[in-house]
């Protein structure tokens, strides 16, 4: 669908450079050498043969050539280093909601835009998959900034056909689609059961967090670096005492009233919301993938950096 709004195209296009400028300067003051160190090459390639100096290791010692020249030599080797980062953003209906700054799909966008520029200054490529119900964009890893351009264009414009999320039909596409040792980081808030919260005032719901994905990870895991990102807002686990209020799931549209006034309920959903969280990290770290956990109101590059520490 072609837009024929000029405004509209500069405002865009102003918020996409906004992001590209920013997104740029923090790859490159912060956080480049920790992407390096985090992620390594996928092999060694070889360079050279040059005589033995001290210190070097015997194991590259090339015995042929040190037998015919009766002096030892070594194979030197060179990092195989570029590699794929595919960027798996999850867009459904539930990205939309945010009570700070930013929306979590505003936080995701310039996550995302900081990991591929992280990407491309190490020479990697850089692909997307926005994902909700099922894939809903595919775009081929590529380099460049212009491809980065077109990156944050599609984050900030597509408009995703469904509103639910769906993680387990999603992560069999990543298995179908993505190129061997690829780096993955999966972005959501993974909230891919409508009926975790409640149904009514009265009727709370207690459906505590059991993925049903963990095939689908542990494949993943054998040949690819998976990080799962996982964004949320500070309200989804604390409600304040505002009274009567309707609730509305975004991704199902199911609506239902809730009495806030009453501590019980407060510090029922409280509870709830976290146990989730802490029964969902659990089940990750059984699976030993690695987890990324944001939030709309800290601050998301100090999280990222000790991301990197880490790994």
């Amino acid at each position: 669908m072609i837009n024929n709004n000029p405004v509209l195209d500069k405002v865009l296009i102003s918020q996409i450079k906004k992001i590209l400028l920013k997104s740029d300067k923090l790859s490159s003051q912060i956080l480049a050498g920790e992407y390096k160190s985090a992620f390594k090459g996928t092999g060694l390639n070889f360079e050279s043969i040059r005589e033995y100096q001290h210190g070097d290791e015997i194991k590259n010692l090339d015995w042929k050539v040190t037998a015919r020249m009766q002096s030892p030599y070594i194979r030197q080797y060179k990092e195989e280093r570029q590699m794929t980062l595919l960027l798996v953003i999850d867009l459904s209906a539930s990205s939309h909601f945010g009570t700070e700054e930013k929306t979590k799909k505003e936080l995701t966008v310039e996550l995302a835009s900081i990991l591929a520029f992280l990407a491309i200054k190490n020479n990697d490529k850089v692909g997307l998959m926005i994902v909700s119900e099922d894939v809903e964009l595919y775009l081929e890893p590529k380099q460049g900034k212009a491809h980065i351009f077109r990156l944050i264009k599609e984050l900030l414009t597509f408009k995703p056909l469904y509103k639910t999320t769906n993680i387990k039909k999603s992560l069999n596409s990543v298995i179908r689609l993505s190129p061997k040792h690829s780096i993955i980081f999966y972005i959501s808030d993974f909230l891919d059961n409508p009926n975790q919260i409640y149904a009514s005032e009265k009727t709370l719901i207690n459906n505590p967090e059991q993925l049903n994905y963990n095939h689908e990870i542990k494949i993943l895991k054998k040949t690819q670096d998976l990080s799962l990102v996982s964004i949320r807002d500070p309200k989804e686990f604390f409600l304040p005492n505002l009274g009567f209020i309707e609730i509305s799931d975004p991704e199902t549209g199911h609506r239902s009233s809730l009495n806030l006034n009453r501590k019980i309920n407060r510090e029922y959903i409280s509870e709830l919301q976290n146990s989730q969280r802490e029964a969902f990290k659990a089940e990750v770290k059984k699976l030993g993938v690695k987890l990324l956990e944001l939030s709309t109101d800290k601050n998301y590059l100090i999280e990222l950096q000790k991301f990197f520490l880490k790994k």
